[in-house]
């Protein structure tokens, strides 16, 4: 049982609790020489945490998002400091998501100095609307969806014979909890410095472009270009496999991920899953966006409604999807709404004028 995808984004961090169990250790990824992806385990099945980039210098650190939690905050600067002594100087935040900046507080309290760096948008967001957005997770459906889960591990318990997987929502429990435990403990922690376009850093011989191109997935996405290296970090602006549409502006972010593309980079890092070494899924992403402001602009112009253009679109968008999903159907699924079905209600809603930078509701089914 998952809970739904609502709440996965929805549920809004600091100590980790005494009788917690422990959580895995990030996995970490040498992306070039002296730039690290870590990845951290999901939240049972209720949390899923966004990747985080550390780059290293002789003159400092710099983190591109922060986790979703303080303690998966934690474990990325616990392994930061096992590879160096240098001071973390910046935090990039990529964009107002939870999972990508609610470990901030971990780095503010350890370097009172850093420059906490995004998009003036994204520090609007994250001071508010995002704050809301996130409320009802943490006051009613996590704490709802985790009681059902105890119901069941109640009556299991009381059965004879015990369901053999008794043992497993016992623990899905634990780390349920942990994770609802994480969010209402937060101390949301903002950013002190902003850009609008283009932010460059120079720092231990590195150069790093902090860069925003257009409103994407959200009205302030900020990205890191290292030209020398090579190398793009992208925050949910891709995603490995299936990127993630809710509330997007989808001219805005075929126009951004045309413009990374023409960075030439060779890799790319995305907001969640595998390093890419390949622009292969970013040209999938970006050949699905097209289709769907072609043919959703088309749909919309002979009055058909979303959801029958959704189905009419589908059986062309063979070639990408199966690109991108690899042929899972699991991921066909989350492909077919998260990617498809949301990315084509905004361009509905583009075509009846310009969006606002309000959060859009999820659409119903």
């Amino acid at each position: 049982m998952r809970i739904a995808a609502h709440v996965l984004l929805a549920v809004s961090l600091s100590a980790i609790p005494a009788h917690a169990a422990p959580r895995p250790a990030p996995t970490k990824v040498e992306v070039a020489a002296g730039i690290y992806l870590f990845r951290t385990a999901s939240y049972g099945d209720v949390g899923l945490d966004g990747n985080s980039v550390v780059v290293l210098s002789s003159d400092g650190v710099l983190v591109f998002d922060a986790n979703g939690t303080p303690a998966a905050a934690a474990a990325v600067l616990a392994e930061i400091r096992k590879m160096t002594d240098q001071p973390v100087r910046f935090i990039v935040n990529s964009h107002w998501h939870w999972d990508h900046w609610y470990g901030t507080e971990v780095y503010r309290a350890a370097f009172p100095a850093v420059q906490i760096i995004a998009h003036e948008a994204t520090r609007e967001m994250m001071m508010g609307p995002a704050l809301a957005f996130n409320q009802p997770g943490l006051d009613t459906q996590l704490p709802a969806y985790i009681a059902s889960l105890e119901t069941s591990v109640t009556a299991g318990a009381s059965a004879l014979p015990p369901p053999p997987d008794l043992g497993r929502l016992r623990q899905l429990v634990e780390d349920d909890r942990f994770f609802l435990e994480q969010k209402r403990a937060v101390r949301h922690t903002f950013p002190n410095v902003t850009f609008t376009d283009k932010l460059t850093l120079h720092f231990g011989g590195r150069e790093v472009q902090v860069l925003h191109y257009d409103r994407a997935v959200t009205p302030g996405d900020a990205f890191l270009y290292l030209p020398e290296e090579r190398i793009v970090v992208t925050g949910d602006l891709l995603v490995n496999p299936v990127s993630f549409a809710l509330s997007c502006y989808p001219t805005g972010w075929l126009r951004t991920l045309e413009r990374i593309d023409a960075l030439d980079a060779a890799v790319i890092v995305p907001g969640h899953g595998d390093v890419r070494r390949d622009r292969e899924l970013l040209h999938a992403t970006m050949t699905v966006f097209r289709e769907l402001l072609r043919q959703g602009k088309e749909a919309k112009r002979k009055g058909i409604e979303v959801d029958r253009a959704r189905e009419a679109v589908l059986p062309s968008l063979g070639a990408p999807m199966m690109t991108i999903t690899r042929g899972d159907p699991a991921l066909r699924e989350t492909f077919s709404i998260q990617l498809v079905d949301w990315y084509l209600h905004r361009v509905y809603e583009e075509l009846d004028g310009p969006l606002s930078n309000e959060i859009a509701a999820i659409p119903k089914r």
